[in-house]
């Protein structure tokens, strides 16, 4: 049989339309193999270890910590979960949690926005599936609340608020002298590693450029107080200041609560950190013609100035 040229035509677009079909189920096929979890599903696995977490503490069941961890991060994760199952099973009351945003990301990893305790504290858990099962392998107490990509032209930026701003910047210098000391504490020793960040030179032009009609230890304090809490977030005060004594306190010194949060490698210790700060402090108020005494208790601080 003979067949002209639209019955052609027409079988070849039939044709076409099954292998296009074939190609993207095939394709569907591949993305979505058999017996597949879908999101919903996944989502109601990650939904059931943070149940599993929020019942662990209200039981104060010290073994679900481990069980719903991952290995190598449990270590960080157990000082958080035991303290929190002491306090909720010792009173026998409810665990508030709330799970807010949740999304399982394309790395593979699960992502969930979490509000805890009676203040709705917000921590952001990541979790990894091994074994078939979602464990917590990381949660910080941060977060832009961006949860998809914004409409663009992205105008109307997201304006971190002052308290914030303020813990970064305290964080991002912390950091930095972190890496800068232990480096060179390796490499030169620590007496090397010291000396990088003495400036009392700088400090001294700095101190006298902005507060120019202030003198002697007052001007050391204010500034000093200026400075921390404008750029750090540190909660201080001049108690007592004229030309030739001052007292200030700090209720909050802003580093060493980003050094109490921290668990960064390498890391300060408490007593390392405030040697280094106080031989820094020593060498500012030299160059200013002063004498200085620290004291620390937690992250508060005291120092008293005098002229030398």
């Amino acid at each position: 049989m003979e067949l002209n040229t639209k019955e052609v035509k027409r079988i070849c677009i039939i044709g076409i339309g099954l292998l296009v079909s074939f190609c993207f189920f095939s394709h569907s096929f591949w993305l979505f193999p058999n017996n597949p979890q879908t999101s919903s599903q996944e989502e109601q696995m990650v939904r059931e270890t943070l149940d599993r977490f929020q019942e662990g503490i209200e039981k104060g069941d010290l073994e679900v910590g481990p069980q719903i961890t991952t290995e190598d991060f449990y270590p960080f994760f157990k000082g958080f979960y035991e303290s929190l199952a002491k306090v909720y099973s010792q009173y026998k009351i409810l665990f508030p949690m709330e799970i807010g945003h949740l999304k399982i990301l394309r790395s593979g990893k699960a992502k969930v926005e979490l509000y805890i305790n009676p203040a709705k504290n917000l921590f952001i858990f990541t979790l990894k599936k091994e074994n078939d099962q979602w464990k917590i392998s990381h949660n910080e107490s941060i977060r832009f609340p961006l949860y998809s990509v914004p409409e663009l032209p992205y105008k109307d930026v997201y304006e971190i608020p002052t308290d914030k701003k303020n813990f970064m910047t305290a964080e991002i210098e912390l950091n930095f002298m972190t890496r800068v000391y232990f480096t060179l504490k390796e490499q030169q020793g620590q007496e090397k590693a010291v000396h990088f960040f003495l400036d009392g030179p700088g400090y001294k032009v700095a101190m006298d450029a902005w507060l120019p009609f202030l003198e002697g230890a007052a001007q050391f304090a204010y500034y000093f107080v200026i400075m921390e809490s404008n750029f750090y977030g540190s909660e201080c005060e001049v108690i007592q200041a004229d030309y030739d004594e001052a007292e200030v306190f700090c209720s909050q010194l802003a580093a060493l609560e980003v050094l109490k949060r921290g668990h960064a490698v390498p890391k300060f210790s408490y007593a390392e950190y405030t040697r280094l700060l106080t031989t820094i402090m020593e060498h500012r108020a030299k160059h200013c013609g002063l004498d200085l005494e620290l004291s620390f208790e937690n992250t508060s601080c005291r120092i008293k100035i005098k002229r030398s």
